[in-house]
């Protein structure tokens, strides 16, 4: 007698569990955004959500924006810039001060002015670049230095007197003041200068090397990739995206500060690119990321504010939610190595 044994039920392999925290360090932020934006909804709807109160955090965070695009071109390439405060303040004021030089009320100087102080900037920038990858000095340190370099000389020039409304030219105020459509133009610049800078890191041999810079400096110059060069890329850009978010709040203003213009969004501009790393692409910073980081902290600071709640409870969240970021992508990063 033959026996035969036929096993057509064969186990199957166990089914991978669910990784929520892959899950989380990918989406949580959106999923705390989109939470965040539920809950003020549903405190004050008459008030929030509001096509107009959405454009009005869309331009009370466009300048911090702009600061945050620039900063996380530097990070991109593992640097940090500590001078966007400063630099947020040198364009403010001597796009200003030019024009009140000038005394000229026409639009075509208004952007001679413009690209003038961004080029400024962007050679400050690329001075910090320089004396961090020739000299080998530490990003931190040196750009912490230029900013009270910057500082020192706007304070020298201006004599600490403002540049007001009635010396600048209409023309000017109108970058910070006006709408196209009913979408203020802070806003249309920040958006026009994120899908630059998108495409720039994203689809671009020179965003793809700087990517490679950040992950591993010492491969990628084997490979040949000079990290001088993209030093003095990165720094310049974020000298020049500093200086154009400080132009767009003077032009806000209508006036040019010689001091406290750009302190104010240094620290938040380092707060929104560390949250967007943490955002669908944990562990790197990009500009999506980083948009979503900035759009993060004008929810919550509208939000508080239009509940009623204590200021100090906007730095309170804030700060929670870095730290849950962090710790997020810090869980994400030892589960892959």
């Amino acid at each position: 007698m033959t026996a035969t044994t036929s096993d057509n039920s064969a186990d199957p392999q166990p089914r991978p569990s669910f990784d929520w925290i892959t899950f989380l360090s990918r989406w949580g932020t959106l999923i705390s955004l989109g939470l965040l934006i539920i809950l003020f909804s549903i405190g004050r709807p008459e008030v929030f959500m509001t096509l107009r109160n959405m454009l009005n955090i869309l331009n009370q965070v466009s300048i911090l924006g702009m600061i945050a695009f620039g900063l996380t071109i530097c990070l991109v390439v593992g640097l940090f810039d500590l001078s966007i405060g400063a630099m947020a303040t040198f364009g403010g004021y001597f796009a200003a001060r030019f024009l009140m030089e000038l005394n000229v009320e026409n639009g075509f100087a208004v952007v001679i002015v413009i690209l003038v102080v961004l080029a400024l900037a962007a050679l400050i920038g690329m001075i910090n670049g320089a004396l961090i990858a020739y000299l080998g000095i530490s990003a931190i340190v040196e750009t912490l230095a230029m900013s009270f370099v910057a500082t020192g000389i706007i304070l020298g020039i201006s004599g600490g007197r403002t540049v007001y409304a009635t010396e600048i030219p209409e023309a000017f105020t109108i970058i910070g003041q006006g709408k196209i459509a009913g979408i203020p133009n802070p806003v249309l610049i920040l958006l026009l200068l994120g899908f630059v800078l998108w495409v720039f890191l994203e689809h671009t041999q020179t965003g793809r090397n700087m990517y490679a810079l950040g992950g591993n400096r010492e491969a990628s110059r084997l490979s040949g990739i000079s990290f001088s060069r993209y030093a003095l890329i990165a720094m310049a850009i974020s000298g020049a995206c500093a200086a154009l978010g400080g132009l767009v709040a003077g032009a806000n203003l209508g006036a040019g500060r010689p001091q406290g213009v750009g302190d104010v969004y240094l620290l938040n501009a380092f707060v929104a690119v560390f949250i967007g790393a943490s955002t669908m692409k944990p562990g790197k910073f990009h500009i999506l990321g980083t948009a979503v980081g900035v759009l993060l902290i004008g929810v919550i600071n509208n939000g508080l504010s239009v509940m009623g709640v204590q200021t100090f409870w906007q730095y309170i969240v804030q700060g929670g939610i870095l730290i849950l970021a962090l710790i997020s992508a810090s869980l994400n990063s030892v589960r892959r190595s």
